[in-house]
């Protein structure tokens, strides 16, 4: 589980730009961030809080090799946000662990819980 105040995705944008977007964010992620005409910044802030739940999850932590912007949430039609699994993340998950993803926004905060069914 990880909690990101939007506030702090405002202040990145504002300090950083879009070097924070390309450093933190898919291609994917990015394209639907510039898409979004309204609270564009819970977008960001959720898909943050989902990755770093996820580096908790497998077990990491902010110690992992694995790029930010190579860990990709995106939403199936319902709108689910799902985890694209990437060659990158073999090392951590197995292919056949079931991987759930939950992200939540309320008020100045954004909200994502992982949680990882591994078949052994």
């Amino acid at each position: 589980m990880d909690l990101v105040s939007i506030s702090f995705v405002e202040q990145m944008l504002a300090k950083c730009g879009e070097l924070f977007v390309q450093q933190y964010y898919s291609m994917e992620e990015r394209e639907l961030f510039a898409c979004k005409k309204r609270q564009a910044e819970h977008f960001l802030a959720g898909r943050f809080a989902a990755k770093e739940a996820l580096l908790k999850a497998i077990g990491t932590g902010m110690n992992c090799e694995l790029d930010w912007n190579e860990l990709e949430f995106l939403n199936h039609p319902s709108g689910q946000p799902y985890l694209v699994r990437s060659r990158s993340l073999e090392p951590y998950v197995q292919q056949q662990d079931s991987i759930h993803v939950s992200i939540s926004h309320h008020g100045d905060y954004a909200a994502a819980f992982i949680i990882i069914e591994s078949s052994q």
